[in-house]
């Protein structure tokens, strides 16, 4: 039950939290925006993603949007196969993809496309815009990246409690 309402916390904090950003991003977008952070290191910026990662397959939200659903159900699937008695490092990656997953869906559903905003390079050269759920999805990737190709004695000090 613990690892779960982990998950579940973890989810919900991260779309929340992308949801609350990007609707700030949606009220300064009326041209307040662009927004110097760090000079033009970081800038607050308003962009549509109507693709998947890094702008892919544009003009299918749709489409991204089911596959969306089914990833989310995948992960929670994943999680309830792993044989642990306490939160794990795995709980902590799913509850981030979910989130993550989460908040871009709602985009995909209400607007179409994914809101993207923060910007970050030098000069010309500049990553591709992301949000906070994409952040939260990328971590939880490294994280079960992590947990699958390294030792579990340097990953023991990380895990929150039970055992695999």
């Amino acid at each position: 039950m613990r690892r779960r309402l982990t998950l579940l916390s973890i989810a919900v904090a991260v779309a929340g939290a992308d949801r609350l950003s990007k609707d700030a991003i949606h009220a300064a977008s009326n041209g307040a925006l662009p927004v110097e952070l760090l000079g033009t290191w970081v800038r607050l910026v308003h962009g549509e993603n109507r693709g998947g990662l890094f702008g892919l397959l544009q003009g299918s939200a749709p489409l991204l949007a089911a596959l969306s659903i089914g990833v989310i159900a995948l992960l929670l699937t994943l999680h309830e196969r792993e044989r642990a008695t306490g939160v794990t490092l795995l709980t902590i990656s799913i509850g981030a993809l979910a989130g993550g997953a989460i908040g871009n869906l709602v985009d995909r559903v209400q607007y179409g496309y994914v809101l993207d905003f923060i910007d970050i390079g030098v000069g010309d050269l500049r990553f591709w815009t992301f949000n906070i759920a994409d952040a939260a999805i990328t971590a939880g990737i490294l994280l079960i990246l992590a947990d699958a190709l390294l030792p579990a004695r340097l990953l023991s000090s990380l895990r929150v409690g039970g055992r695999r």
